[in-house]
């Protein structure tokens, strides 16, 4: 009967398989993946297994197969469906993947799960002193060839918009966090009044940059070793940030999502700090000491109030997380309390009362509407009816005819600025008009809703999404006579980038520390383990990158965008780690 049971379950599982990967049925791998996926259920069901199998473990890999099998069905039915039309037929293979899915899903987290308390990476007594030293030269001498090659700076159009404010030709915004203009012209001035050479300048803010990525680096470095962790380990972290070729050309792209993502994960670091100095330090010791000010406190409320102000979901990001890191943090509320207090005052004085006065221009609203007119443009693309109320209320906002011709199903910039043409006017006086009419067309057309939402968003939430990542280059073209100038150049230069951009296109497993969609899978099955093994510290320091994920998925512009989270993958050593510390 054991036999019988896996083996259906083998089935169904190489069903999913070949329905996704587009295995023929007739290829000899069906056979071999067959046997392989039989012998797995057979072993995982022996009574040895099963012992070690907790209700907390059965539960939680139900959850998380559950979600995984949904977001997998929503990302890819299309190529489970393969062209079938047949509605009966439609249903049947989704109910079939979708069951063999959950089988291979379910029993790998169960087997995750188990087998995590073996690792215990957090053994180590006698650290290396010098090892952040090491880690951050060892960073900046990896991404010297990078600021070489890149020479003064990666400007893209976002970039020269935000030169253009520094220099005045254009009005100071919001759009593009003016706090992150604000430092790009504190350096820019600063060159200036040194050498009068404007590239010089903007290598000045670019070499100020690679130093604080390099000091987030060290500064988690230390911070591992403080939780014990093991000095193998921190120098595979250390190779990490090094040698993972988008850390060195993001460390010389002019973008805020840069120092954000760098802010994000000292943010962690300092939080992790806090939370292991709560477990060490006795109840009559809780003062902190007076070089703990300096690389504890003040570490954490800087990055805290940059992560607020560099990225508006940032914002909502850290307000979210907040009432977690209060209750974990109770027992040093005397302290918790002040610092977010402080944090929060300082964050809403520059909110409002300086924005205010210095007459700083926010985003427009439609800016945050991304996901609902891109589902309305959707169904527009498609060619489906609107009634003619429908049509003639969303005539107001925009060109209906002219929105089927730019719709671009990942990006959302052309119908925002297509309604900035004709009726931004009108729906900053109207909102509650054009909610209406979103969820009446949602109503009348929800396939092509839920098509548009998947298409504007699938990359931050499922890991199989192709996109390119670090191909920006040099300066790109503008007015104001910025110029790319690089000092190492050359056609071999030039080879060994590009085949360091697409290596994780070729190599298995390697590819996976590209993917979004695959870090946000990471930190979700961390979590896990760190519910199964009672050590919450872990799940702390990941709730503002979870955040960060789902409000990209609630108003993200752009479908596959790595800077947006370039954040996960800058913390990556801290969420891997944090979930396997022990405390007292």
């Amino acid at each position: 009967m054991n036999l019988i049971a896996c083996s259906i379950k083998s089935f169904l599982s190489l069903f999913a398989i070949m329905r996704l990967t587009g295995l023929s049925t007739n290829s000899p791998f069906s056979i071999l993946f067959f046997f392989i996926f039989l012998y797995l259920f057979v072993r995982l069901s022996e009574n040895s297994v099963q012992a070690v199998v907790t209700d907390k473990d059965t539960r939680l890999s139900f959850l998380a197969a559950l979600l995984f099998s949904v977001l997998t069905i929503a990302a890819d039915y299309s190529k489970l469906l393969q062209g079938m039309n047949s509605t009966l037929f439609c249903i049947v293979i989704l109910l079939l993947s979708f069951a063999g899915l959950f089988l291979l899903y379910y029993y790998a987290i169960l087997l995750l799960l188990t087998r995590s308390m073996d690792f215990k990476p957090d053994t180590s007594l006698y650290p290396v002193v010098w090892l952040p030293a090491i880690a951050f030269f060892a960073c900046l001498l990896a991404w010297l060839p990078y600021f070489l090659h890149e020479y003064p700076a990666i400007m893209t159009p976002d970039s020269i918009n935000q030169y253009a404010q520094v220099i005045g030709a254009y009005e100071l915004s919001n759009h593009h966090s003016v706090v992150h203009t604000l430092m790009i012209g504190f350096f820019y001035d600063l060159g200036m009044k040194l050498t009068g050479d404007v590239s010089f300048s903007l290598a000045l803010y670019t070499i100020c940059q690679m130093i604080f990525m390099a000091f987030v680096a060290a500064y988690v470095i230390r911070t591992l070793q403080m939780a014990h962790i093991k000095t193998s380990i921190c120098v595979i972290v250390i190779c990490f940030y090094a040698l993972i070729p988008y850390h060195g050309i993001y460390a010389v792209t002019m973008w805020k999502d840069i120092p954000f993502a760098g802010c994000m994960t000292l943010f962690a670091a300092a939080m992790l700090r806090f939370l292991l100095r709560n477990e060490e330090v006795s109840e009559d010791n809780k003062k902190l000491k007076f070089s703990e000010y300096i690389t504890l406190l003040l570490p954490y409320i800087f990055a805290g109030f940059m992560i607020c102000l560099l990225r508006t979901n940032g914002w909502y990001a850290f307000l979210i997380s907040l009432p977690f890191i209060l209750y974990y943090g109770r027992n040093q509320l005397k302290l918790m309390i002040p610092v977010h207090l402080v944090l929060l005052a300082l964050v809403l004085f520059v909110k409002y009362p300086c924005m205010n006065i210095y007459e700083i221009k926010q985003a427009d609203f439609v800016e945050s509407l991304s996901i609902p007119v891109q589902q309305i443009a959707k169904v527009i693309a498609n060619g489906e009816s609107l009634t003619e109320e429908q049509a003639s209320s969303l005539q107001n906002f925009m060109d209906i005819e002219q929105a089927a011709i730019v719709y671009q199903p990942d990006v959302s910039d052309n119908i925002k600025n297509l309604i900035r043409e004709t009726g931004n006017e009108y729906l900053e006086s109207h909102k509650g008009e054009f909610f209406s009419l979103w969820l009446s067309i949602g109503i009348n057309h929800p396939k092509a809703y839920f098509d548009a939402y998947v298409s504007q968003t699938n990359g931050f939430w499922y890991p199989d999404v192709s996109y390119e990542v670090g191909l920006a280059d040099g300066i790109y073209p503008n007015e104001f006579g910025l110029v790319w100038q690089p000092i190492l150049r050359g056609n071999v230069v030039v080879k060994i980038r590009e085949i360091l951009f697409k290596l994780h296109e070729l190599i298995p497993l390697y590819g996976f520390l590209w993917s979004m969609g695959g870090m946000f899978w990471t930190i979700l099955l961390m979590q896990l383990i760190t519910i199964r093994n009672n050590r919450y510290m872990g799940f702390l320091i990941a709730v503002p990158a979870i955040m960060l994920v789902l409000t990209l998925c609630i108003a993200t512009p752009v479908a596959t965008e790595f800077r947006y989270a370039y954040a996960l993958f800058f913390g990556l050593p801290l969420y891997l780690l944090a979930p396997f510390i022990r405390t007292k």
